[in-house]
């Protein structure tokens, strides 16, 4: 089993972070760099701190909003200089090699994590934590906590390095499917909102809180892709009018 890592750096102010991101990445090995809403990466005082690493930094590929960013994603980590109070599970960075290494156990294919970076000053805000899968933290000195980014980025990268190993089957039995992608989960996430407000039961003028407590559970819970055929079926069905004992449909396309 593969697991593909992709940087992703939200809202960098100082062009050199991306630069010195950059040459973190490929010093452990790592070359998909994502930017949201970031300032330019192709500025010299980003080259020069890429420090050779240019493939890296002129290959990133640049996104305006998070969930762009992740849609082909299985797993999203955040990092958090803080503990939150989310319902996602949070990792030290020593644990987070061991956690991929279990998610991709048990997967036929490769599976892609994101690794999301947040402001210098401010981190990720609460949109972007709630489409976190999980939450890394680095333990530094509680009495001078601040981490540059680069610097930030090279501690995971070694950790994940050093820590994600190649997989072998070890038995014949059938292995469970991925999780959805990014862009399954916000599809599911349109879809279940339609359906609540439709029937009532979301209020249209208060819909946040009910969605975000929806969308943390399915994030940390996060279903395969047969899982989320009978999601998206079951919400289709109740959208569909109760004529039902003259219809033929047996297995309504979870797609409509």
């Amino acid at each position: 089993m593969k697991v593909e890592l992709s940087f992703v750096l939200i809202g960098t102010t100082h062009t050199g972070n991306i630069g010195a991101a950059a040459r973190a990445m490929k010093t452990m090995g790592y070359s998909s760099l994502r930017l949201v809403d970031t300032c330019s990466h192709r500025t010299d005082e980003a080259k020069a701190r890429a420090s050779g690493a240019d493939d890296v930094l002129l290959s990133a590929q640049r996104y305006e909003r998070l969930e762009e960013a992740v849609a082909d994603c299985h797993a999203v980590i955040g990092t958090s200089a803080r503990p939150r109070n989310l319902a996602v599970p949070m990792l030290s960075s020593r644990e987070l090699a061991d956690t991929l290494n279990t998610l991709a156990a048990n997967a036929e294919s490769v599976l892609r994590v994101a690794l999301v970076f947040g402001r210098e000053r401010s981190g990720l805000n609460n949109q972007e934590l709630d489409r976190c899968t999980h939450l890394v933290q680095i333990p530094v000195n509680p009495d001078f906590s601040s981490l540059n980014l680069g610097s930030a980025v090279q501690v995971l990268a070694y950790e994940c390095s050093t820590g994600l190993h190649a997989l072998r089957d070890t038995t014949l039995e059938a292995k469970p499917a991925l999780p959805s992608d990014g862009a399954a989960m916000e599809r599911l996430f349109e879809h279940l909102q339609q359906v609540m407000l439709q029937s009532g039961f979301l209020d249209p003028d208060n819909p946040k809180h009910l969605m975000r407590r929806l969308r943390q559970y399915f994030e940390r819970n996060r279903p395969d892709e047969i899982e989320m055929n009978v999601w998206r079926g079951f919400l289709s069905s109740v959208q569909r009018p109760v004529s039902g004992a003259h219809d033929n449909e047996v297995n309504p396309d979870p797609s409509e």
